[in-house]
């Protein structure tokens, strides 16, 4: 707990002016909603809830709830959004409910196996205007002994069926995604796996609007679940903090 609140208080530090001062307020501003989607086969690697309850379970689920707890009450404490215990929910991909949410979580979105309704709706979702933030993939053979499968190009795959006439680009650090709120100087960073070099892609339109932004070879998530925890270095999380309030608002302005 020590050490979230320094972070709340270094990120604050930092933060542009004109955060709110306005008496704490009951009803929240912003929701954070977690997809669950059909995946393929992942308990060659993690175990089922139900036979350990410490596994990090389905790949969807992963970091849950903790990242999510983390990552709205910092963007209450950061810029005063208002957010509440209620500001996170699970959403289903298949589920018209997902409309309701304008930014949604896609953890490991390299273990898509998706139905054929899931992607409609994910296609349906992005051109009426939502923002997804896809998060906690990474290359070829890093995940023994996941090494046959590709999961940038499997989340490529759903993207090009759901949306065909979007591209999904490389970002740079001069995108103004990256400059919502805090802002950003470099995009290399420290991740919590395998030594990888973390990549930005987005997802954009004719018109260059971005509808996604993902987090490849890198766990944003994990960092948040860390930071809940009290157990992760200050500077990666604190990065890793500062992206996850860029990306809410400018989900929220956008």
């Amino acid at each position: 707990m020590k050490k979230i609140f320094t972070v709340a208080v270094f990120l604050m530090l930092m933060a542009a002016p004109g955060t709110s001062q306005e008496p704490p307020q009951t009803s929240s501003e912003f929701i954070f909603a977690r997809v669950e989607f059909t995946q393929r086969r992942w308990t060659h690697l993690w175990d089922e809830l139900r036979d350990n309850p410490k596994s990090a379970g389905p790949p969807w689920w992963h970091d849950f709830p903790f990242s999510d707890e983390f990552v709205t009450a910092m963007v209450e404490e950061v810029t005063g959004v208002r957010t509440n215990s209620d500001s996170h929910l699970n959403v289903q991909l298949e589920d018209p409910e997902i409309f309701k949410y304008p930014f949604l979580y896609i953890s490991e979105p390299g273990f898509m196996q998706l139905s054929d309704i899931e992607v409609k709706n994910l296609g349906e979702y992005i051109r009426r205007g939502g923002f997804i933030m896809a998060d906690d993939f990474r290359e070829q053979g890093c995940l023994l002994p996941d090494i046959q499968n590709n999961e940038f190009e499997i989340f490529r795959h759903y993207l090009a069926l759901a949306v065909p006439e979007y591209k999904l680009v490389r970002l740079d650090v001069s995108h103004p995604i990256f400059h919502q709120f805090f802002d950003i100087e470099t995009l290399t960073m420290e991740t919590p796996y395998c030594d990888l070099r973390p990549q930005f892609w987005g997802l954009e339109d004719e018109h260059g609007k971005l509808s996604l932004v993902a987090s490849y070879n890198n766990d944003l998530g994990d960092y948040w679940e860390a930071l809940d925890h009290g157990n992760t270095p200050a500077k990666p999380s604190v990065w890793a903090s500062q992206l996850g309030v860029n990306y809410v608002l400018y989900a929220m302005s956008h």
